[in-house]
């Protein structure tokens, strides 16, 4: 059943007002010229904790659930429906995690998914008449552990596959160029290091705790989520985005964000000592509902993060938080064809967090 939540604009100023007692109202934010409310409507409930979200070209929802499923929601539609269920690992943080739809989905059908079995592992998918077939693992081997699974995957602006992997809580192999672990991998759609990379290998970055989320810019600045250290060296917090460029060393397990000399690279912010679990994130255009902003689903921080970058800089200009607290620990966010977000909740197990009929998956939207 879809449940509507209403939000009133006003004119090119949004205030939200929906909260529970003690939840913060949000300060207003620029919006569209013409009156409209801003809605947030919940798609799906009772899920399993939704993980990889991607939109298809004819506007279905094609989303994971960490136990395994792999789930359609056809547009304009209420039930899901499963078309897939992976035998995967879900000790920890591991599982069916991030999903993603091929540039030349309409010509070669191709989905994407990464998933923890004896490995964390790429596989490909066809997907024909909703009807999807395992096509082959394009990339195994990825270091697994009960947690540091790392998970996003996403292709570029250049037409290649970016994969997301984390340290599986052995911090020294984000700093050895022969793992995976650790790092933002660049492959094809064989799964093969693409040339350019800059170590000759499927290595794009390394010295990376726990990637979750990748996206870019409109100018195609690469932007990317990594969970910082919770006891590692007596640091704690200090959650990163960083702006990604080839070759670099992030800087982990070397030190923690905010402390990185040499050639280390600092992060473009981080969290200090508060902890945002920042994991899926979007960057939102010129005409969406929050122009020229990253977007990102904070888990431990129970919000959405809004960053506002001057792309030519490279500076934050500010950071604004909605819906604190309003349905707790937020995952993933995409932007639909129509401008709408996507979100979901990922409360299921974690004490203290779950709400009636978790798992959600909401979407947002101007009306």
């Amino acid at each position: 059943m879809r449940k509507t939540i209403s939000l009133t604009v006003l004119l090119i100023s949004l205030v939200f007002f929906y909260c529970k007692k003690d939840h913060k109202i949000e300060e207003p934010e620029p919006v569209p010229s013409s009156p409209k409310k801003l809605v947030i409507d919940a798609l799906l409930t009772n899920l399993q904790i939704p993980w990889g979200m991607a939109e298809l070209p004819n506007g279905d929802l094609l989303f994971s659930e960490r136990s395994g499923r792999i789930n359609l929601l056809k547009k304009n539609e209420t039930q899901k429906k499963n078309l897939y269920t992976g035998q995967v690992q879900q000790n920890g943080e591991g599982g069916m995690l991030g999903i993603c739809i091929d540039p030349l989905f309409s010509t070669n059908h191709y989905v994407y998914a990464y998933e923890t079995t004896d490995s964390n592992r790429i596989v490909r998918f066809k997907l024909e008449n909703d009807v999807l077939t395992k096509d082959k693992v394009i990339l195994g081997g990825i270091p697994q552990a009960q947690n540091h699974d790392g998970g996003a995957l996403k292709f570029g602006p250049d037409g290649y596959l970016y994969v997301g992997t984390g340290d599986v809580t052995q911090g020294t192999l984000a700093q050895d160029k022969n793992s995976l672990a650790g790092k933002i991998l660049r492959i094809d759609r064989e799964g093969a290091p693409v040339s350019g990379n800059p170590f000759n290998s499927r290595i794009w970055t390394y010295g990376h705790r726990n990637v979750q989320g990748i996206t870019w810019t409109h100018t195609g600045l690469m932007l990317a989520t990594e969970h910082g250290p919770s006891g590692e060296s007596g640091w704690i917090a200090h959650d990163e985005i960083n702006i990604i460029s080839p070759g670099k060393n992030y800087g982990w397990p070397l030190a923690r964000a905010g402390t990185e000399t040499d050639s280390l690279t600092p992060p473009l912010i981080h969290s200090g000592n508060d902890t945002w679990a920042p994991s899926g994130c979007v960057w939102l255009g010129p005409s969406s509902i929050w122009p020229n902003c990253l977007v990102v689903g904070a888990l431990r921080g129970k919000r959405l993060l809004r960053i506002y970058i001057d792309p030519i800089s490279k500076q934050v200009i500010s950071q604004k938080d909605t819906l604190s607290g309003t349905f707790n620990r937020l995952r993933n966010i995409i932007e639909n064809q129509d401008g709408s977000l996507i979100f979901g909740s990922s409360n299921v197990g974690t004490q203290g967090s779950e709400l009636p009929e978790d798992d959600k998956i909401y979407k947002l939207h101007l009306k």
